[in-house]
């Protein structure tokens, strides 16, 4: 690397030099021209005159005095430093002129060389050892006819050509020995980059020639697991893609084994499952030991099923807050170690000769029924191989020999599709298992249905998002009971139940779901998934309302597994739960344990807002309003909705306080990030209070600038006249009540609501009691009792009616009305205005005592036999007057 940035510096400099020296050369004729451009004399001319034999030195210089005098200072300067009969040559001390242009620049660039070179070799780094590439790959004539790589394969190797160049290999010692032991050593032993080396170094010492093929094949996989072992995924990929082109079919499926790995590290579900399933179809080719075959068909297994059930998740967007071993739980099966040279020549050539017998065309077999191991009336078993055949040509001849029809649902590119090369190694199987591995090779779903028709699908072309999931979904659920059934003392057995309830609950089958959880965490508890099955059934039990159970797995979670990553989360959880059952006290308490853990931003704002809640449920304002404004410290960003709903609970912590100035600072603080931050209930609700704060310290302009504001906004019917009913109210206040007739107008001829329709009548009737016609408000009173049903708007206009009817001096009917709104147990408010009015008439009529019983919250329930009921002889006659009319 040094070497070349020092070739680079070079080439540059020099480039720099030969241009400035040919523009000084340029400049130089140039000037040599200009002085030359006069008439030249001939010799005749030149030697015409008289010639002097002797002259002196003075006559020699004649033309150039400057010369002559430090011609003359420099020999005289000489001679008194020089003893008499020297004769040394004194031009050599002769002071010449100042260095030209060019020896400047020539000086110059000599010196910018030398500190360029000395620049880049300290500055030069050193390349680290994990970041080795592969020398290129001689390109192979194999004698045989091959099909030429892909054009994707060639890509890859393209793009990584340029790297290759810029990286550089650790260098082994002299005496290093070379032999397959030693890489396998350095392998075992984790020394990635000294094994990678020696693998490399093996692979070029192959003498050329078809017959170390396979051999310099399995040389450049080791060396692609080397890559992908020190973490350079990069580099792996290609050297993995490029193997893909051996002979060997136990090759073949190691690389496509690895490549599904990192496909779902980089989170390509559907290419994972499509290299998964290519190496199912080679497994039984290769000579593999039965453990290592049936490890490595596990892992294909769990890879399909898991690539399918994180692509249904990820278009569900719920495919976060996962644990780590929850996916990347394979066992990596090694079939190469401790093999001897003899073994693993063996092992490579394996599975090619059976292979080679398909290149004309798959070969389909139906075995026959009266071997043992099958019984007379179980499904039909074949044997089915090809090589790089279309997955058309294949499912054709198997249908054709099966009896079965095939129906294609790829949606766009179905050609392409169809044309999809494979090979295909299965010596045994079911007509389902051949269709599925087969349409799984060429990345696609299918299944036989009843009818015996092979349907197949384009798991990444869709048209309807819902039916796409549903299929998906289906078929994860089958691949995961069929793994379950097949490898039942697999360890992922708990994995496999964990994304079955994952499954059911995207599905909607909550019950399902919970039942997977469930058996995670009782028959699994000892592993890391436990808890987050835990955590997992007890949201899916609060969606069903069933908070008390909830209670129990989050508790359970909480003390099984203190340590767990996400105990805060499950106590926070356990919170919410407890809030939401009702059990203030205890959720309070929880909530502040977790503020006190302090483990996370969210976390600690999260609590404090819950304990909020709790506070405000359990009527505590004074704490709940100490926890909103830690909340509001603690939270930075001022435009959330959930800080302008806490200024909305601020502000109405504070009214309940009876700090009106306090609580309409907080409703300001909700208005000002605008609607769009609040819910429109909380957002009107929010409106109104600070319009009812504003009235009731007679800030009756600010008041009404906060409904102007609000008129910008398109609201319903409903919404827009509780804003006029507000503008009213504050023009009543104010004195205003004709103006505030005006703004009601008519409305309430074209309102349908009764309910509506009556609030906007006892506004009117407020007016003109505020103008003083009682007889009139008396009339509309009893009109509107006959239109509003039982509610605490009914109570509001009992109240009015009994007040009109004292300042009308009735006052025996307003004791009456008054008594028998209590009966109907209205609001505090309410019934502290009820009785303070009922003890005002008493006191008019002189009955002190039962004054003094109400204002002490006393009274009669039932009144004298010939006091009748007013309200009930008003209603009555009201509802015959209206029906007359």
């Amino acid at each position: 690397m040094r070497s070349h940035n020092l070739c680079v510096g070079l080439d540059v400099i020099g480039t720099v030099l030969r241009a400035n020296l040919e523009d000084m050369a340029k400049d130089n004729q140039q000037n040599i021209l200009e002085e030359n451009n006069f008439e030249v004399p001939s010799d005749n001319e030149l030697f015409a005159g008289v010639v002097h034999e002797q002259l002196s030195e003075r006559e020699v210089f004649a033309g150039d005095e400057d010369f002559y005098k430090r011609l003359a200072d420099s020999t005289q300067t000489a001679t008194t430093r020089q003893p008499s009969g020297t004769s040394d040559f004194h031009l050599t001390s002769i002071k010449f002129k100042r260095f030209s242009t060019l020896q400047k620049t020539l000086a110059a660039s000599i010196v910018v060389v030398g500190v360029m070179l000395l620049y880049a070799l300290l500055k030069s780094p050193a390349e680290p050892i994990t970041s080795l590439a592969p020398t290129p790959i001689d390109l192979r004539t194999p004698t045989t006819k091959q099909t030429p790589p892909a054009k994707s394969l060639v890509e890859d190797s393209t793009q990584t050509a340029p790297q290759q160049i810029q990286r550089s290999e650790p260098v082994l010692p002299p005496t290093q020995p070379l032999s397959l032991k030693v890489a396998e050593t350095f392998y075992q032993k984790k020394a990635y980059d000294k094994a990678y080396l020696v693998y490399n170094l093996l692979r070029q010492n192959l003498p050329k020639g078809s017959e170390e093929e396979v051999l310099r094949d399995f040389l450049q996989l080791k060396m692609a697991l080397c890559m992908k072992k020190a973490g350079d995924i990069e580099q792996a990929l290609p050297l993995f893609k490029s193997v893909l082109q051996t002979h060997s079919p136990v090759i073949r499926a190691v690389a496509n084994y690895h490549l599904s790995l990192l496909e779902m590290q980089k989170n390509q579900h559907l290419n994972a499952r499509a290299r998964a399933y290519q190496t199912i179809a080679l497994i039984s080719a290769a000579n593999l030991d039965g453990k290592q075959a049936l490890s490595l068909q596990q892992d294909c297994h769990f890879l399909i099923a898991a690539s399918i059930t994180r692509n249904v998740l990820s278009l569900c967007d719920a495919d976060k807050d996962f644990p780590e071993d929850l996916w990347n739980n394979s066992s990596q099966t090694d079939p190469f170690s401790n093999l001897n040279e003899t073994q693993l020549r063996t092992l490579l050539n394996s599975g090619s000769e059976q292979l080679s017998k398909t290149l004309l065309g798959p070969k389909i077999k139906m075995l026959g029924q009266h071997s043992t191991s099958l019984s007379s009336d179980g499904p039909p078993h074949w044997s089915a191989i090809c090589q790089k055949t279309s997955i058309e040509e294949l499912l054709a001849r198997f249908a054709a020999n099966a009896g079965l029809d095939i129906h294609w649902a790829c949606g766009r590119d179905s050609s392409g599709i169809r044309n999809r090369p494979l090979s295909l190694y299965l010596p045994r199987a079911t007509s389902q298992q051949v269709v599925s591995v087969a349409a799984g090779c060429a990345g696609l779903l299918a299944h036989i249905d009843e009818k015996k028709v092979i349907n197949i699908f384009n798991p990444a072309d869709y048209s309807s998002l819902s039916e796409h999931i549903s299929l998906l979904s289906q078929q994860a659920i089958s691949l995961w009971q069929r793994f379950l059934l097949t490898f039942h003392d697999d360890q992922r057995t708990p994995n496999a139940h964990f994304a079955l309830g994952l499954l059911y609950a995207q599905k909607g089958q909550l019950t399902d779901a919970i039942a997977e959880y469930k058996l995670v965490a009782n028959r699994f508890s000892q592993t890391s998934l436990a808890p987050f099955a835990l955590l997992h059934s007890s949201k899916l039990k609060t969606n069903l309302h069933d908070y008390l159970s909830a209670r129990e797995d989050l508790n359970q979670l909480v003390e099984q597994y203190p340590d767990a990553e996400i105990a805060g989360q499950a106590c926070l959880h356990l919170a919410d739960v407890t809030r939401k059952a009702g059990l203030y006290d205890e959720a309070e308490r929880l909530y502040r344990k977790v503020y006190n853990l302090d483990s996370s931003f969210e976390s600690q704002t999260a609590s404090a807002f819950g304990a909020a809640i709790c506070s405000y449920e359990k009527n505590d304002h004074e704490s709940a309003a100490n926890w909103l404004t830690q909340y509001i410290g603690l939270v930075k960003d001022h435009t959330t909705i959930d800080l302008s709903f806490v200024y909305f609970l601020l502000g109405k912590t504070n009214l309940a306080l009876g700090k009106p100035r306090q609580a309409c600072e907080a409703f300001q603080h909700a208005l000002a990030a605008g609607p769009a931050q609040l819910p429109k209930k909380e957002y009107l609700e929010t409106v109104s209070a600070l319009v009812e704060g504003y009235i009731e310290q007679k800030h009756f302009v600010e008041a009404l600038d906060i409904l102007e504001n609000v008129y910008a906004l398109h609201f319903s019917q409903k919404e827009t006249t509780e804003i006029l009913l507000l503008k009213s109210k504050i023009l009543r206040a104010m004195g205003l009540p004709n103006k505030a007739i005006a703004a009601l107008g008519d409305r309430v001829e074209y309102i349908s609501d009764p309910q509506l329709k009556a609030k906007i009548s006892l506004e009117l009737t407020k007016c003109h009691i505020a103008k003083r016609n009682f007889e009139h408000a008396y009339n509309n009173l009893t009109e509107i009792l006959v239109l509003v049903e039982p509610s605490p708007l009914a109570h509001e206009i009992t109240l009015n009616l009994a007040d009109v009817c004292f300042k009308l001096g009735q006052n025996s009917q307003t004791i009456s009305i008054c008594t028998q709104l209590l009966n109907l147990k209205p609001s505090t408010q309410l019934k502290e205005k009820a009785l303070q009015l009922m003890a005002t008439a008493y006191s008019r009529q002189k009955s002190y005592d039962r004054a003094a019983l109400a204002l002490l919250g006393q009274w009669n329930g039932t009144e004298n036999s010939n006091q009748e009921n007013a309200l009930d002889h008003l209603s009555t006659k009201e509802q015959s007057l209206h029906r007359t009319r």
